[in-house]
């Protein structure tokens, strides 16, 4: 009953060689460096972190090294639990497709160490191509053909009206909606909106306009069509 009971939870765990534990380490770190590659190659917006970078290496590595630990060690797992429950993640991904290479990093690092080596090859070169694809041709980009989007930021002396700054918007745009608007007396006014133009042209004629106004200290605009949020 006793050993049994022993077997079942396999105190003594499986032992790795130094060359198998070298090898899994070295071989997930060359796999993470081949999905931060694809990571900074489709990369759009404005979130571009190098500390992001090194955590997708690192997260991958770990995740080798956590499943060589754990693996056919039930009591170790639990252990392992525990001391990763004490940690706290206070860091905010803003954009989902982070969260996405999070857990890919992630996976080819537990394929490696659980010796999934072929699985590990296999899904990392397919989804990475599979997403080379995807940003090559544009996919989920909403149809900008006639429409261009912005983000436009506003900074005005305090004696400047909102309502003027929408009224010129209106006129010079196909579509706008505020997204911020803060207001502090003696320091003036920062506001933002979410603009589409029917052409090119507009967004400097819309700037001109913006610009005349006496008490506006800055205008600028930033591209919306890789940004997912303000």
């Amino acid at each position: 009953m006793d050993s049994q009971l022993f077997n079942f939870y396999n105190l003594t765990g499986t032992e790795f060689s130094a060359a198998i534990i070298l090898f899994n380490i070295v071989l997930s770190f060359a796999l993470q460096l081949l999905i931060v590659w694809v990571y900074k190659r489709t990369h759009r917006g404005l979130s571009y972190s190098q500390s992001f970078l090194f955590t997708l290496v690192m997260i991958g590595v770990l995740g080798s090294i956590i499943m060589m630990v754990v693996q056919n060690n039930l009591i170790g797992a639990f252990a392992l639990l525990g001391a990763f429950s004490l940690i706290r993640f206070r860091t905010i991904v803003k954009e989902t497709r982070d969260v996405a290479f999070v857990f890919f990093a992630l996976s080819t690092g537990v394929a490696v160490g659980t010796s999934n080596y072929v699985i590990a090859f296999i899904a990392t070169f397919m989804l990475s191509l599979f997403i080379l694809i995807m940003s090559r041709y544009g996919f989920g980009v909403g149809n900008t053909s006639t429409i261009t989007g912005y983000v436009l930021t506003i900074e005005t002396a305090e004696d400047v009206s909102r309502d003027l700054l929408t009224k010129i918007i209106d006129s010079h745009t196909a579509q706008y909606d505020s997204l911020h608007a803060k207001y502090r007396a003696g320091h003036g006014g920062h506001y933002a909106f979410s603009v589409n133009f029917k052409e090119d042209a507009d967004l400097e004629k819309l700037s001109e306009g913006l610009k005349a106004i006496m008490g506006v200290k800055r205008v600028e605009f930033i591209t919306s069509k890789h940004v997912s949020e303000y």
